[in-house]
């Protein structure tokens, strides 16, 4: 299960390419490293059988984004679920543990600053793997020297359930 999780992460590296490349005509520059910090929010966990209150965990992850041109990017977003809760899953409880949330996404830069992303992933945690479709939402603030810090609002689409998370990324263009 783990060389599967790794030989999945290594393709989604490999599938991008991450070799930096000299800024674009206007000074824009083609690739992005995200560094981000969260909580995410599970709508209903189990104990022992019983449904018990949503839960919020924080989360950590790592996005490589890639402009194809100056509205349109793909990237890579890796986040790790830091925490233990069960779920029910198709009449069965489901323990997950520091879930990794891997994804391809594909964005559009709807204004300055405001960009959409979408697509589809998979949440790795060794009890069950789990596909998803990822839809996220930010608001980049330009830092100046290409740095970046952007509130972000992501919604994962599981079969059985769904969570969302609310995170501030923090962002270095080259």
């Amino acid at each position: 299960m783990k060389f599967i999780s790794l030989t999945y992460l290594l393709f989604l590296l490999y599938i991008i390419p991450i070799q930096a490349q000299e800024a674009g005509e206007e000074g824009e520059t083609k690739h992005k490293l995200v560094l981000l910090f969260g909580l995410t929010h599970i709508p209903e966990t189990i104990e022992d059988g019983e449904p018990l209150k949503s839960e919020e965990l924080p989360t950590i992850g790592v996005d490589y984004y890639y402009r194809l041109n100056p509205k349109w990017q793909i990237g890579v977003v890796v986040d790790v679920e830091l925490g233990e809760y069960a779920v029910d899953f198709g009449g069965e409880d489901i323990p997950r543990e520091n879930a990794v949330v891997t994804g391809v996404v594909a964005g559009y830069r709807l204004l300055k600053g405001w960009s959409v992303f979408a697509g589809p992933g998979v949440e790795f945690e060794r009890n069950k793997n789990i596909f998803i479709i990822r839809a996220t939402t930010e608001y980049e603030f330009e830092l100046g020297k290409n740095w970046g810090l952007a509130p972000a609002f992501s919604y994962d689409f599981k079969k059985e359930f769904g969570t969302y998370s609310l995170g501030i990324g923090l962002s270095k263009s080259f």
